[in-house]
């Protein structure tokens, strides 16, 4: 299957090589968006559903285009296994206790509940195609594809986003010594298990590949409005493919952006988004795990970008910066009464991987593009909460015009 996943990627780069030449873009000074590629993040859970994001456009392209985004994501959590009584009372009862204490007021091993157990380990590449189909003048349509492979993250594929790295930016820059634990298990290794409450076990492993689902999305562009600020709604639809999530997603968003024109050409634009997902609309069928309790997810996006043009008028530069933040993934209400229990073997960390469920995500992106026929955008991704997000993220994005 890593083969075949090898092949597709190469395939992808010669197609995209041969038809840059041919390539017949706008001028980057006519380009109606703020440079960004997908920057939602390679969740261990989240990848298996959708997502949305913003769409920092003041008009329809107006053409067919092609974006294809390849990201490379390191996820890491101990193994570690919480409780959820079943009974009102036990809840009641371990409720008035701290959760990290809670194992200990209660004998877990006859008590009546589910469990979940996870454990996160190793580099997510992830591999988006986007195409976009024109309408009319004020909507398009968004067609979009994303699947996945779970790697080691060795040397020289996943240079930034390899456990070496991480550890001695921590060790040398930030951090301290080991501050999560993760030395006292093996670097490099790729294992993601997950056991839900209906007792459904996932096991990931080096090289698995997923084609994880399509998405569809319409945007309306209505007329500017309030003193030069550009609007946009979304429509969203989702269909689930990997063999632990086979179902339908809908969504909606609503974009905002202002633009500030400067001296030469350049220019301030800034976005921002508002919107959501309802997971599980449709299930096709009986055996999806159950990622998230937690069925409507929204999230909340802003970006800033500044861009100026060369000296010779023909390549466009842009420096951006990109917050997102998204709802929990399981009811924040479920934590009152979550029985988190230690491993035996992490100390720093061993919680992280059910109690982050609980929290809500977010994460700053960093990103550089220059456009001339094509844009090419570059990106860094950091989770500063680390709340099952990938430590750091990094990416490439080409868009160009068919």
């Amino acid at each position: 299957m890593k083969y075949k996943y090898n092949m597709c990627l190469c395939f992808l780069v010669l197609t995209l090589g041969s038809i840059s030449q041919n390539a017949n873009s706008p001028k980057p000074t006519d380009t109606p968006i703020l440079n960004k590629p997908s920057i939602v993040s390679t969740h261990p859970y989240g990848i298996f559903f959708s997502r949305w994001q913003g769409n920092f456009q003041t008009k329809p392209l107006g053409t067919y285009s092609f974006n294809i985004t390849l990201e490379s994501g390191n996820v890491w959590s101990p193994p570690v296994t919480a409780y959820i009584p079943n009974n009102e009372n036990d809840r009641a009862f371990v409720s008035q206790f701290p959760w990290h204490a809670r194992e200990f007021r209660i004998d877990v091993n006859s008590l009546d509940a589910k469990t979940l157990e996870v454990q996160n380990d190793g580099v997510i590449k992830g591999l988006r195609l986007n195409f976009n189909l024109p309408i009319n003048s004020k909507s398009e349509l968004k067609i979009g594809l994303r699947s996945f492979v779970l790697t080691r993250g060795t040397f020289p594929f996943s240079i930034i986003t390899s456990d070496d790295t991480i550890e001695y930016f921590h060790k040398h820059i930030a951090g301290g010594e080991d501050p999560f634990d993760r030395q006292l298990y093996p670097l490099n290794e790729a294992l993601i298990r997950y056991k839900d409450r209906n007792d459904r076990v996932m096991t990931i492993e080096n090289g698995d590949f997923i084609l994880s689902g399509f998405e569809l999305s319409y945007y309306r562009y209505p007329v500017r409005f309030l003193n030069g600020f550009d609007f946009n709604y979304g429509a969203h639809m989702g269909i689930n493919t990997s063999k632990f999530n086979r179902s339908l997603d809908i969504g909606a968003s609503a974009n905002v952006m202002k633009l500030f024109s400067l001296k030469n050409d350049n220019t301030l634009s800034a976005g921002l988004s508002l919107g959501g997902t309802k997971n599980n609309l449709i299930d096709f069928s009986e055996d999806n795990m159950d990622f998230n309790n937690n069925t409507f997810i929204g999230y909340l996006e802003t970006l800033v970008e500044y861009s100026f043009l060369s000296k010779n008028k023909r390549t466009r530069h842009s420096f951006g910066a990109d917050f997102y933040i998204q709802t929990s993934l399981n009811k924040k209400s479920e934590f009152d009464y979550l029985i988190p229990t230690k491993n035996g073997t992490s100390l720093k960390s061993w919680n992280s991987g059910t109690s982050n469920l609980y929290r809500n995500n977010n994460y700053w992106t960093l990103m550089y593009t220059f456009a001339r026929k094509i844009a090419t955008t570059f990106y860094i991704q950091q989770d500063l909460t680390v709340n099952n997000n990938p430590d750091i993220q990094t990416g490439i994005s080409l868009s160009f015009n068919l």
